[in-house]
């Protein structure tokens, strides 16, 4: 008898593990449509799942009364929900630090994820939440002499793109929860169509399985539907890309997922190019627009007015940006990319403000497209 019902047990733990999707069902709907976060939290599922303690199965699995799967299901997504909302705002509170026990409960006693309005943190939660912290997001919870809990190089999340994205997102939901008052008076910039096929796409890469994608160019009338062998994701300017190898043209391609209308998965397996890095091969590019082998990146200097340089110094456009001495008495700033027509487009953009100084190539371009410009409106 004591075996079954160890399986029985058992059972509806894998079950709980298994089911772990429903995580996603939770999350406000304004920040799916906004940021489709919910695909970042799939990287933490497995650590998130493991950080279930006995109690918790408990409280859910192992009812004093027959339960339905529904009621199963119901009762996990309100204990995981409220869970990683605690969790989170341990995290971030902590993140602030360093910060007493009795300034962590007089925080707790006001917020939002304090479902249950309790003055207090109770220590047994906060040690329990701080295991669970500690190995959801990577990160070490120290206390000082001062009996203040801080996180040990906390710089190291904040390098971490992923973590700290998710991190900053739940974190702004959750103040956004705690000042309604305040939901009209912050805006968001529309995202194009397509992030719902980033979840097949990101599972696609797990397994290394090929997919079957319907895509339709700008340029084409017709969608076409074709087998691609997805290497990595980016996104630039609120869009999301894939960069897929395509079996039928033997060559790389960068496709846009707001012009793709379907993608089916296939068990296809595909292998990755030995020492294949995306950060690697976009390096040298600025956007997602890499030229062809016959082209190198060049080192383009180009001289701005004071006012727009203070742009480019709080927002580089390159990682290769550098400020160089002043010309003719202006800001001054080299790079190193390909001189790609999207970089040229953002350089235009600063219209008489900016000069292109090398190449001379480039800057006799500049020159031309500002000819052009100048018939345009004296014709």
């Amino acid at each position: 008898m004591c075996a079954f019902f160890v399986a029985v047990y058992l059972r509806y733990v894998f079950y709980l593990i298994h089911s772990y999707s429903i995580l996603f069902l939770p999350i406000p709907a304004y920040f799916l449509q906004k940021f489709s976060f919910y695909l970042h939290m799939s990287f933490f599922l497995r650590n998130f799942a493991r950080s279930f303690t006995l109690w918790e199965f408990k409280a859910v699995i192992l009812q004093p009364k027959i339960i339905t799967h529904m009621e199963t299901k119901k009762k996990l997504k309100s204990s995981t929900a409220y869970l990683f909302n605690c969790y989170i705002w341990l995290l971030n509170t902590i993140l602030r630090g360093p910060i007493s026990r009795a300034a962590i409960d007089e925080k707790w006693a006001h917020a939002n994820a304090n479902e249950y309005k309790q003055d207090y943190l109770p220590e047994s939660n906060f040690h329990r939440w701080k295991t669970t912290v500690e190995v959801l997001f990577e990160v070490k919870i120290k206390c000082n002499g001062n009996n203040e809990y801080y996180i040990e190089e906390a710089t190291d999340l904040r390098n971490a793109d992923l973590r700290l994205r998710l991190l900053n997102l739940m974190s702004m939901d959750s103040l956004l929860k705690d000042s309604k008052e305040l939901s009209d008076q912050i805006l968001f910039e529309p995202v194009p169509s397509g992030e719902q096929f980033l979840a097949p796409i990101i599972e696609a890469m797990r397994d290394k399985t090929a997919i079957e994608m319907t895509y339709q160019g700008f340029t084409k009338d017709y969608p076409a539907t074709f087998i691609v062998e997805p290497y990595c994701l980016k996104m630039f300017k609120q869009r999301w890309y894939v960069l897929a190898y395509s079996p039928g043209i033997k060559k790389l391609y960068l496709y846009s997922l707001d012009r793709v209308h379907a993608i089916e998965p296939t068990t296809q397996k595909y292998k990755l190019p030995k020492g294949f890095n995306a950060e690697a091969y976009f390096k040298d590019a600025y956007g997602v627009t890499v030229l062809d082998d016959q082209q190198e990146p060049q080192k383009i200097v180009i001289s701005i007015s004071e006012n727009q340089a203070h742009y480019l110094r709080t927002l580089p456009l390159h990682p290769s940006q550098k400020e160089i001495e002043p010309i003719n008495g202006y800001p001054a700033f080299s790079f190193y990319v390909y001189p790609s027509e999207e970089f040229c487009q953002e350089l235009f953009k600063y219209g008489s403000d900016l000069e292109v100084h090398e190449p001379e190539s480039l800057r006799n371009y500049f020159a031309e497209d500002a000819d052009r410009v100048n018939k345009m409106y004296n014709h």
